[in-house]
């Protein structure tokens, strides 16, 4: 904050009742409050009986080798958070927010790219007694009902399982490299009132470690999980209460055998996973959106097409959709035709490819044919990973540019959503061949298409490629077509 809004602040906040400033306060982020309250005796009396403590370690980096400088910083850091917290005199703590030494996605850069010059030194170095207190800090305090972790250190201990006892609290997220041994060890847990639980952790150390967490949670209604597991062969995640579940399974190249799912009042789901042996997912009616990312690295084709079909089976409700990953291309391994459900609610679907092989033939008409009420199509990855030299030497890929050419060109299938399809986007287009050949398809189904919005790649050419989409053969007089 300048100067010149301090002073203005601290005018306009001298003469407000003491609770009102300590509100206004605790929506500041700490290390601005603090600022704030050097201004006057009142603000500083004031910002001791804050209820919302918010520490963050931006913009602190602790690469020796790109930021040597800026390691230092971490030090004043953990002084500013001591003396904040030792100053605390308020009995009573609404929010507590810790984040210090990046986040998990870090984490797992380092963990898979050991030969990196990056790696866990990079890390803050912080004693476990120190760590401890800090973290024990908001659970000495009566009422706290949310606590936000995001903590990675060079050397981790083991994660308090004091956190998965707290009956006040309505939303925990915990970011950490931490060991969960102590959390896992656990015979109970002790969160009746937890609506929303976020674990973004390096490993989780058993199968049915988030199952028994849910049976602890009876009214848990967001819960998103984004970890390394340990094992992750037979996973089941089952609660009646949950509204949203974020699931992202992460075990290199590991399927699991078994993937359980009931939730019956689900709302939406994004589940991110290889592709499981065997999946079973229990009447999700009130599902409004679904996002599955998908990889197919099943030992058989036969085995990645069942598993794929089961889980599209399984978000029939939806009226958003996103397919994205391998899901395509394992829905392209067995015969479609009479195997999709119906989706009588679809008014939004997006799809991806995987790869430069991914056909868009059979399962696009398909899939178009089964989703009477489809106003929105996306490609939001476009719809080639990226172009290949044409002519190309390369069997499959010729392979599969033949099939999509010889079948959009002849099919005249007519998928039930050709009078409800309006808008179609395109993003990251190339500009070959192949692609427009399938922008050609979906401008002679589309009956009743108000718009064609394509993104390019190269915006050198987007006057050649507006002339010759202009054309193009429509089968809805109204289109407009939009190049970017």
């Amino acid at each position: 904050m300048n100067s010149r809004l301090k002073r203005c602040c601290a005018d306009r906040l001298s003469g407000l009742p003491d609770e009102l400033v300590c509100h206004i306060l605790s929506l500041l982020p700490t290390k601005d409050a603090a600022v704030v309250s050097l201004s006057s005796r009142k603000m500083r009396r004031t910002f001791t009986q804050m209820t919302t403590l918010d520490f963050d370690d931006s913009p602190i980096s602790y690469c020796a080798e790109n930021h040597p400088r800026l390691i230092e910083r971490f030090q004043f850091f953990k002084m500013f958070v001591n003396s904040v917290l030792l100053a605390s005199r308020s009995p009573h703590l609404s929010r507590f927010r810790l984040k210090f030494g990046g986040d998990w996605r870090i984490t797992l850069h380092h963990f898979n790219q050991r030969s990196s010059n990056c790696g866990i030194g990079c890390f803050p170095d912080l004693e476990s007694t120190q760590l401890n207190a800090w973290i024990g800090f908001p659970l000495s305090r009566s009422g706290v009902r949310e606590i936000d972790l995001c903590i990675h250190v060079r050397k981790p201990e083991k994660l308090p399982s004091a956190l998965f006892a707290c009956e006040a609290l309505h939303v925990l997220k915990i970011d950490t490299n931490l060991d969960f041994e102590l959390v896992s060890g656990m015979t109970s847990f002790r969160l009746p009132n937890l609506k929303v639980l976020e674990l973004r952790s390096i490993l989780i150390p058993e199968d049915d470690f988030v199952n028994r967490l849910l049976s602890n949670c009876p009214v848990l209604e967001e819960l998103c999980v984004d970890c390394l597991w340990k094992y992750g062969n037979k996973v089941t995640i089952s609660s009646p209460s949950l509204k949203k579940l974020a699931i992202y399974f992460s075990r290199g190249d590991e399927f699991s055998d078994f993937i359980s799912i009931d939730t019956p009042n689900l709302r939406y789901l994004k589940y991110t996973d290889l592709a499981a042996v065997h999946y079973s997912v229990a009447s999700m009616k009130a599902l409004v959106g679904a996002s599955l990312h998908v990889w197919d690295y099943l030992p058989s084709y036969d085995e990645c097409f069942d598993s794929m079909l089961c889980l599209v089976k399984a978000v029939s409700n939806v009226k958003h959709l996103s397919l994205m990953c391998s899901s395509v291309e394992a829905l392209n391994y067995g015969e479609l035709k009479n195997h999709l459900p119906v989706f009588h609610n679809l008014t939004y679907l997006k799809l991806g490819h995987s790869n430069v092989y991914t056909k868009w033939n059979p399962v696009l008409l398909e899939l178009l044919k089964c989703c009477p009420l489809l106003q929105i199509l996306g490609f939001p990855r476009g719809l080639i990973l990226n172009p290949r030299p044409e002519p190309s030497s390369d069997e499959c890929y010729i392979e599969a540019v033949e099939s999509e050419r010889n079948f959009f060109r002849t099919n005249q299938g007519t998928p039930c959503c050709k009078s409800s399809l309006k808008k179609i986007f395109i993003k990251k287009y190339w500009g070959s061949f192949r692609e427009l050949e399938l922008v050609r398809f979906l401008l002679k189904i589309a009956s009743v298409l108000e718009e064609l919005l394509i993104v390019c790649v190269d915006t050198e050419e987007k006057s050649s490629l507006e002339t010759t989409l202009m054309h193009l053969p429509r089968a809805s007089s109204n289109c407009s077509i939009i190049v970017q």
